[in-house]
């Protein structure tokens, strides 16, 4: 159970990186004006790369841009108008948590402000399309990791609860002899402890060897690039299983310990 739960962590850690690559490679166009030339163009890329939601910026002469169109649409549009109506421009990316409209009003009212800047274009419908499409995907993903989740804790509750009611007689006799709760409970909570930790590690091993056998077969997804945040993701589930392996045995030995010893039978 601890192995599925990581798996699902994996994919919703993944998801939110595509998604996140998705957004931060949505383009803003700015679009100079003819008489912005060399200089003024080095300070204006000065000035655009400064703004805290400008990630990178990279300046596109109306002559590459020319040859860009050329070669999608493979027709030389220059010879055949006779002059090139593209203008210069800068190719704008934006951080993740600016890309939303909000995010692009604040770009075309500071950006779009500046004398040398003619306008302003970014691909705003399909910003809404993945938006959209990572909303419902997003709920339909934490409704299954939200049901897998319950199922696992009750599978592994019951399970300890199950193991333990093999040894209900044991612990009511110590009881019987005078032994104190924390005696009896202490050598249950400890294997517990252990039995947590060793479950957290092998399902760590497990999902290890599932995702190096992802990365090499789908190198393209780049998995190595997450190593810290699957680092945090084996930390969680280790401790997911020392905690619901801990709060079951404690939880299922008090409950013998309640008992009378007619109820035992």
């Amino acid at each position: 159970m601890l192995l599925l739960l990581g798996i699902a962590g994996a994919l919703l850690i993944e998801a939110k990186r595509v998604t996140k690559s998705f957004k931060e490679n949505l383009m803003v166009e700015v679009v100079l004006k003819d008489e912005v030339k060399g200089p003024d163009i080095n300070r204006l890329k000065t000035l655009i790369t400064g703004k805290k939601y400008v990630k990178n910026v990279k300046f596109v002469s109306r002559d590459e841009a020319a040859q860009i169109l050329k070669k999608d649409v493979g027709e030389d549009f220059v010879a055949l108008l006779g002059y090139n109506p593209i203008y210069n421009s800068f190719h704008v990316n934006m951080y993740e948590d600016y890309t939303n409209d909000a995010g692009f009003e604040k770009a075309k009212a500071e950006i779009g402000a500046m004398p040398e800047v003619k306008q302003l274009n970014f691909q705003k419908d399909v910003l809404g399309s993945i938006s959209t499409v990572v909303t419902k995907v997003t709920f339909v993903f934490l409704l299954v990791a939200g049901a897998l989740l319950i199922f696992a804790i009750s599978l592994i509750f019951n399970t300890i609860r199950l193991a333990m009611f093999s040894n209900r007689f044991i612990i009511k006799t110590m009881q019987l002899f005078g032994a104190t709760r924390w005696f009896i409970i202490k050598p249950f909570l400890g294997r517990s402890l252990f039995n947590g930790f060793i479950s957290g590690v092998a399902a760590c091993l497990l999902l290890t060897g599932f995702l190096w056998y992802v990365d090499y077969s789908l190198p393209e997804l780049a998995l190595d690039t997450d190593l810290v945040t699957f680092a945090a993701l084996f930390g969680v589930l280790i401790l997911f299983g020392i905690t619901i392996s801990f709060l079951s045995t404690w939880l299922a030995v008090f409950r013998y310990l309640r008992l009378k010893l007619e109820d035992l039978y």
